[in-house]
């Protein structure tokens, strides 16, 4: 059942298994978290102990040793295990986000209906006859050639079918 709740973690029970890759005591693991995240994530006491408790039973981490006062923590081989399948989740989705969002991190613009697509089709199509308009004839003998060469699928079934993206 335990392993079956950790499927995913939560932002702060993702931090707390990173912070103990290395042995530290509570403290110690609110302040490392604090620094990596640069202080987009941080965790309270209540909340650490509560996970370091839940993880303790469920053998995730372990209490090493004390020092003066202090417990001190370190992920299982268990532990190990639970970070690295978390840490190989979020590669997945990030990777499959990749696929939807432009390089610079923001979204293209987002198909209600299709209209956004026939929008966008519409105004390439618009620039294209913009563009031919100011492009000489072509002599009549490589106009031939042209015409007999195989068909290109055009742009608008091309991003009708996610082929292209902007």
């Amino acid at each position: 059942m335990a392993r079956e709740q950790l499927k995913t973690l939560t932002e702060p029970m993702y931090y707390v298994l990173l912070a103990l890759t290395k042995e530290r005591h509570g403290y110690g693991i609110m302040q490392s978290i604090t620094e990596l995240t640069e202080g987009r994530v941080s965790v309270g006491a209540g909340t650490l102990y509560a996970l370091l408790s839940r993880f303790e039973k469920e053998g995730i981490v372990a209490q090493t040793r004390e020092v003066e006062r202090r417990k001190m923590y370190c992920l299982t081989e268990l532990g190990e295990e639970v970070l690295t399948r978390e840490y190989t989740r979020l590669n997945q989705l990030l990777k499959d986000g990749r696929f939807f969002f432009n390089k610079d991190g923001t979204l293209p613009p987002i198909d209600r209906d299709g209209m956004k697509i026939k929008e966008e089709t519409d105004r390439a199509t618009e620039t294209d006859k913009q563009v031919m308009e100011g492009i000489p004839e072509l002599p009549e003998e490589k106009q031939k050639k042209i015409s007999s060469a195989p068909k290109r699928k055009s742009f608008r079934n091309a991003l009708g079918k996610g082929l292209l993206t902007t």
